[in-house]
């Protein structure tokens, strides 16, 4: 037989003899590297808050999104249970979000669920003036405190504490920090709520003073801020959904072991000065999940601490009862 002959005929008995798994994997790999990244939108930007921006950022500049066969494009997060509505009417169907208000839409009939909660314990706090005469915790009743929005867990958080705490302390609404010090300042609140590590550079300047670390005082296990999906995207394609909560881990293990790196993201992103990008970078990576079980070791158990908090806070009816296996689905969660 001719070489060449030789060749083909040896290639083709290869080819035929080999199992019909191992020849239909060659096309549709072929396939998948011609079709690239999965592009979609998710619902994960925001400017103020490092949890958010933190992991969009690193996971573009390192590749993450993309070696994991992701491209996303970042629309803004929801920052309310109704806006999570809006998003998925929209056809997003996956993001980041506060924890509590997976819950509260799914409450209210949106098809969402918290595949992941890469968050866990509180990084909010209670601040007073540095030199004013709050000293316990006590002293806030009948005081005002500053708070991002009613529509913001800051309000539920006073709430909360008006409750645990046996107080009755008034929640107003200032926005953000800035806004909240400078009220702070004018005498016009006594206290105020902040999440962002950036508040604790004025604990050390003296401008103010930490009263209250609130997650002393919140349940346990707990978490804040969660990867969420809709039921249909889950039962659709639940690979992509896989996709993204292993990239959203990785970066958040990133994160936790590049605290220089992620410091510097913060600055380029807010133009804050290092020492603040510093601190805020400290503050999240004490807290950070790379497990995406929250502060424990059950999401279920976490996404149910952060409901009770709701419950107890009394920003939803006492009656409004939510299975927690219908809000969580952990299935996408990397082994222990």
């Amino acid at each position: 037989m001719q070489p060449l002959l030789w060749i083909v005929a040896t290639v083709s008995a290869l080819v035929i003899g080999a199992p019909l798994s191992s020849r239909a994997e060659v096309p549709q790999a072929r396939q998948a590297e011609a079709m690239g990244p999965h592009k979609f939108k998710a619902a994960a930007e925001n400017t103020t808050f490092e949890w958010f921006f933190l992991l969009v950022d690193a996971g573009n500049a390192q590749g993450i999104w993309a070696r994991h066969g992701l491209a996303p494009e970042f629309v803004p997060a929801a920052g309310s249970s109704a806006q999570l509505r809006e998003r998925v009417e929209a056809g997003i169907g996956i993001g980041f979000v506060n924890a509590a208000e997976v819950t509260m839409a799914r409450s209210a009939g949106v098809p969402v669920k918290t595949v992941a909660a890469y968050f866990g314990e509180t990084t909010a706090r209670i601040f007073v003036s540095g030199n004013g005469l709050i000293n316990s915790v006590r002293d806030l009743d009948r005081k005002k405190i500053g708070i991002v929005a009613t529509t913001h867990t800051s309000y539920r958080t006073v709430l909360y504490m008006n409750k645990r705490l046996s107080i009755n302390a008034e929640a107003v609404p200032c926005g953000n920090l800035a806004n909240n010090v400078a009220a702070l300042k004018a005498g016009q609140i006594d206290a105020f709520y902040s999440a962002e590590g950036a508040a604790l550079t004025l604990v050390d300047s003296g401008v103010v003073r930490l009263l209250l670390p609130l997650a002393d005082i919140y349940p346990k296990p707990y978490t804040a801020v969660v990867v969420w999906a809709t039921d249909e995207l889950i039962e659709r394609n639940p690979d992509l959904v896989a996709k993204f909560v292993g990239a959203t881990l990785e970066i958040v293990q990133y994160l936790k072991g590049n605290p220089g790196y992620a410091s510097e993201l913060y600055v380029k992103r807010t133009n804050a000065p290092k020492d603040v990008a510093d601190k805020a970078v400290a503050s999240l990576n004490h807290i950070l999940a790379p497990g995406g079980r929250g502060s424990g070791d059950d999401l279920i158990a976490a996404v149910a601490g952060n409901w009770q908090f709701i419950t107890e806070s009394g920003a939803v009816p006492a009656n409004n009862s939510v299975k927690m296996e219908e809000v969580v689905d952990a299935r996408f969660l990397p082994r222990r």
